[in-house]
């Protein structure tokens, strides 16, 4: 391409007047810096359980009388290595735990997970190294990844011996559940406001039912514990016949993505059973993890 005389003087000329004297430096633009925003506080916690069939690793362990270690099965995988590990009980109640190997069992053991055989029995065992644990209680071991301390829900426990279920109340739970009720009892209380009853309906033949019951304003859902009629024990050991609301506590209460989780205990008088039910829109569903403490005689 060629170039013009006129251009080629005024390039000319550019180029002398860079070379002669001090160069003068030539400044690069102002980069414009965008400083990011300020992380809010708690911003990036978890605030809700958002894999519940995770909580199905989890295990139960029962305190020792000090309340400075936990006993779990001997058989239940152990958390060896693993990341910063809680223990949940007494309606949610936190402690930081670790594990610190096996316990063999002794000549004296007599099979009884209780406080006095703690010593005694073979188990996994797991040191309690935030918190004190309460003697003999039960607890949930999961990694903290797992049940943020953010998703628990304050527990308000309600004294069924002087509080039962209002007369709008038992005909909703007939109507809902299409049964005729015995009685029914509040269990607890929850800042969502949502409540936990425990229902038994009227006896059909031998056909027995009893209920947990969750209500959400107006709706009611239900897990069932049905059972064939026995004087003695129906649902469980020496029961007579009847569910007794204060033989029911609560592990926790924590919310998730679809809802929220509830640990369950059902004290007999041969012991504990424990499980871990789903609650959500639609239908209450049992996780399919369970604890069963043999404690004869309580």
């Amino acid at each position: 391409m060629k170039f013009s005389s006129a251009l080629f003087v005024i390039a000319l000329s550019m180029m002398t007047a860079c070379s002669g004297g001090q160069k003068e430096q030539v400044k690069a633009p102002a980069i414009s810096v965008v400083k990011p925003a300020p992380q809010l506080e708690n911003e990036d916690k978890q605030q809700v359980i958002r894999n519940v069939a995770a909580l199905k690793k989890g295990i139960f362990a029962f305190a020792n009388e000090k309340g400075q270690k936990l006993l779990a099965d001997p058989e239940t995988a152990s958390y060896a290595g693993e990341e910063p590990l809680i223990a949940i009980g007494q309606t949610g109640k936190l402690l930081t735990v670790r594990y610190s190997g096996k316990q063999q069992a002794t000549p004296e053991d007599d099979g009884r997970q209780t406080v006095h055989n703690f010593n005694d029995q073979a188990g996994q065992l797991y040191e309690v190294t935030e918190g004190a644990a309460e003697p003999n209680e039960t607890y949930f071991i999961i990694p903290e990844s797992q049940l943020p301390a953010e998703a628990l829900l304050t527990i308000q426990r309600v004294d069924p011996k002087h509080a039962g279920a209002d007369e709008q109340e038992l005909r909703k739970i007939k109507e809902s559940k299409g049964r005729e009720v015995e009685q029914a009892w509040p269990l607890i209380e929850l800042p969502d406001g949502k409540s936990v009853y425990l229902v038994q309906f009227v006896r059909l033949g031998d056909d027995m039912l009893a209920s947990l019951a969750v209500k959400d304003g107006d709706t009611w859902l239900y897990h069932d514990y049905p059972a064939t009629y026995d004087p003695y024990s129906t649902w469980r050991v020496d029961d007579g016949g009847e569910v007794q609301p204060e033989l029911f506590t609560f592990l926790f209460a924590a919310k998730s993505t679809s809802g929220l989780v509830l640990g369950v205990q059902w004290m007999g008088t041969e012991g504990e059973n424990v499980s871990l039910l789903s609650v959500t829109d639609q239908a209450i569903t049992d996780l399919g993890l369970s604890y069963g403490r043999y404690m004869a005689p309580i």
